[in-house]
């Protein structure tokens, strides 16, 4: 897969988790997608497993938490130090 590939991707993944769009999200990632939150005594930390288990971390953060989506900043492949933002 090509890095503007791989890049589109993770814009159209955070796209969708700030516009609330499950069903894009889920699009997204794999059925057997396993997300792992480090800690203790906090709602969130655990090991969340397949669209369920996405869906179920998602409403329970937007429940117990405030919750806001920046564009991320990336690294381009291959150049040190350089960075931008997605649009």
């Amino acid at each position: 897969m090509s890095i503007q590939k791989n890049v589109q991707i993770v814009k159209d993944f955070f796209a969708a988790m700030g516009g609330s769009d499950r069903q894009s999200l889920l699009a997204l990632c794999a059925e057997d997608i396993e997300w792992i939150i480090p800690g203790e005594d906090w709602p969130l930390a655990g090991t969340h497993r397949g669209h369920a288990g996405l869906v179920d971390l998602l409403q329970m953060a937007s429940k117990n938490m405030e919750t806001s989506f920046q564009s991320p900043r990336i690294r381009s492949a291959g150049r040190q130090g350089s960075s931008r933002r997605f649009r």
